[in-house]
């Protein structure tokens, strides 16, 4: 999940709209392109985190808040506090669930037929390339303001991406600062990262990376 190559759905969305919003094609390519370059360059990344789970059948919704922090390429943190303890580990290709008072849970992070087995890819995807990892799974379209660049992803075959239906991205624009995530799940179900305070590029203790006891 280490993709350095060039962002051709999202960085076609993006030129796309700058396009239809009156600049030339090549101030169109080159905003795209700093976008694309944004992303790769993130080596760090650190946020207080919002995460709201909502399912349908059987209704759950759960609001749950806590800090994520990533660490190119491949180490992501997400540590809830409230309403209970949980930490939610990406060390590579093994993932890491603690929850209060019950033990560590250990997964394979694996993907099948270009789709990921777990939601948490897409997020970590997000922080490496901006989720082009699986651009073949999906087609792009983008709405910009004069803060915020919209980037969704719908699935070209939905059946094959069962349960989910969309993804949607909110960046700042022209900071280029992740905003929040939207996984669209089937029955009006979704999960939501709204990140805050955020902090690029700087230190990061490594501890946060390191797993739990049992």
């Amino acid at each position: 999940m280490q993709s350095s190559r060039p962002v051709v759905s999202i960085y076609s969305a993006a030129a796309a709209v700058l396009i239809v919003l009156g600049l030339t094609e090549a101030r169109a390519e080159t905003n795209a392109a700093t976008f694309v370059a944004h992303q790769v360059a993130t080596q760090t990344f650190e946020a207080d985190l919002r995460q709201v789970f909502h399912w349908s059948f059987p209704r759950r919704h759960v609001e749950s808040i806590g800090h994520i922090c990533y660490r190119a390429p491949e180490l992501l943190s997400i540590a809830f506090t409230n309403p209970a303890p949980e930490l939610v580990l990406v060390r590579g290709s093994d993932l890491y669930i603690k929850r209060s008072k019950k033990a560590l849970a250990a997964h394979k992070l694996v993907v099948h037929d270009g789709k990921p087995a777990q939601n948490v890819q897409f997020l970590l995807s997000f922080f490496q390339n901006g989720c082009t990892n699986f651009e073949a799974l999906f087609n792009a379209s983008a709405i910009q303001n004069d803060e915020t660049l919209t980037v969704t992803l719908l699935p070209k075959h939905p059946g094959r991406m069962f349960p989910l239906r969309t993804l949607k991205s909110v960046i700042g624009w022209p900071s280029m600062d992740v905003r929040s995530m939207r996984i669209g799940l089937i029955w009006d179900g979704y999960i939501t990262y709204e990140f805050t305070n955020p902090r690029r590029n700087q230190p990061l203790d490594m501890a946060v990376f390191e797993v739990p006891n049992q």
